[in-house]
């Protein structure tokens, strides 16, 4: 029992960081898609031959499956989406990225044609930008 309260840390309890786990998540789901892309392929190869084949039964089994592996490859797609969305987001840390982000939010901003009155009244009346 004391055993398991006074252990000492060993690198086997050590846990990777979040955003590792996340990376490497991401990259095995990239590789399977990979995997169904080529699997589409070729069942798409198949397809083709059995229709110069004139037959049209396998054929259709064949685009079946290909159509089960589209899908599947949708929900890998989703999978990917969450995890680049749980992915830490990296701000632009260097002067002159913020300078270029600045710069752009102000030309977006002044190719806005409307800005609110600058006098004191705020009838809620939208003038020009000038």
């Amino acid at each position: 029992m004391f055993s398991r309260l006074f252990r000492k840390c060993t690198e086997e309890t050590h846990h990777l960081s979040s955003s590792h786990t996340l990376q490497q998540t991401l990259e095995v789901l990239e590789e399977k898609e990979n995997v169904l892309q080529k699997k589409i392929s070729i069942e798409v190869e198949r397809a083709k031959e059995f229709t110069r084949a004139k037959n049209k039964q396998a054929a259709l089994q064949c685009l079946k499956r290909k159509k089960f592996y589209e899908g599947q490859m949708e929900h890998l797609g989703n999978f990917q989406l969450r995890i680049h969305d749980q992915l830490p987001q990296k701000l632009p840390t260097h002067c002159g990225q913020v300078q270029r982000v600045k710069d752009s939010v102000k030309k977006t901003y002044t190719k806005s044609s409307l800005e609110l009155e600058p006098s004191g009244n705020y009838s809620g009346a939208l003038v020009p930008y000038k």
